[in-house]
């Protein structure tokens, strides 16, 4: 039984009522929805699983593989951090390449702390740093067809500019069709349509939420206007029996290639799953860093009186 007190409780559920009043949809809003997505011009499509023998053609020897990161730290505050990064890009087949690197503030020179204020952006660079190198050399080793990297391809170009362009040329020269495939969609792009500007009035619109169980099972659209930026072109589809949406974008050179692309990520994605390819969740599992392993490593490789002087709080030692 949680010890919870009545006063939180009610609070609690008085913020349930209020999110349910705003956010929650009426019964024919799918209907609506839809119909503001075809008066917006959208694309609609029914997605095809490829049979194992269309698939086998059409790579012809080539490979399928995913690409995924992780970072996890040290219990503390900044500068007293650790921060580990594991990035994997692997085939079907089971050919992988991996990279890895290892962060803290606390060596940081006073130029680089005076040019880098937040630790995060950092993380973020030498996370999508080695992503894209191991993503290039899987290419460079190995005939791959259809490279599925986890998440959006823009952040890419945000964090790790220069290896996001080598990567890019390198994905056009082989003919590799590259896609970020993103299960967490935080872009506000439908609202900016005439169709949903009654939408707009919502504190937070985000293109999950309203697309939230509006696709049918295997439907995937594109809307040009708002899913076209920086060379890369974005669509949404529903793979699985999920409510959510995926999303998954590709270069803008290689966007003729969407309904190819889109079949390739439906017959990939468990049909009663997350609506995540399957080799995706699997790179994930395999290079996840997780804490027992940020402790061990820590246990191993620091010394003894460095780890207690620098990346212990005394709130570890509480004997609760």
């Amino acid at each position: 039984m949680l010890n919870l007190s009545q006063d939180l409780a009610k609070k609690l559920e008085g913020i349930g009522n209020e999110l349910k009043a705003i956010y929650a949809d009426s019964t024919n809003e799918k209907e609506i929805i839809r119909q503001k997505l075809r008066d917006s011009g959208t694309y609609f499509r029914q997605m095809e699983a490829i049979s194992t023998r269309t698939l086998s053609n059409w790579l012809n020897g080539r490979e399928i593989a995913g690409v995924d990161g992780s970072v996890n730290q040290t219990k503390g505050q900044p500068p007293h951090l650790l921060y580990l990064f594991q990035a994997l890009a692997k085939t079907i087949s089971g050919y992988e390449c991996r990279e890895s690197d290892v962060y803290t503030p606390l060596l940081d020179t006073k130029e680089e702390i005076e040019q880098e204020k937040q630790p995060i952006k950092w993380r973020s660079h030498l996370l999508a740093k080695i992503e894209l190198e191991v993503a290039k050399r899987l290419i460079e080793e190995k005939d791959v067809g259809f490279l599925m990297m986890d998440g959006a391809l823009y952040h890419y170009r945000i964090d790790a500019p220069e290896e996001w362009e080598s990567l890019r040329l390198l994905a056009l020269e082989k003919d590799v069709l590259l896609v970020g495939v993103s299960e967490e969609i935080t872009t506000e792009n439908l609202i900016k349509l005439p169709a949903f500007k009654d939408h707009a009035r919502k504190p937070h619109t985000y293109d999950r939420d309203l697309l939230f169980g509006k696709l049918n099972r295997g439907e995937m659209i594109h809307l040009e206007d708002i899913q076209q930026k920086a060379g890369l072109s974005s669509s949404w589809m529903r793979p699985s029996s999920a409510p959510s949406i995926t999303g998954f974008d590709l270069l803008i050179e290689q966007s003729e290639k969407r309904d190819l692309v889109s079949d390739l990520l439906y017959t990939l994605t468990p049909k009663d799953g997350r609506g995540i390819p399957f080799w995706l969740d699997h790179v994930d599992r395999d290079v996840r860093v997780t804490d027992r392993l940020v402790e061990a490593l820590v246990e191993q490789y620091i010394d003894p009186e460095i780890k207690q002087r620098l990346f212990i709080q005394k709130r570890q030692d509480r004997p609760y």
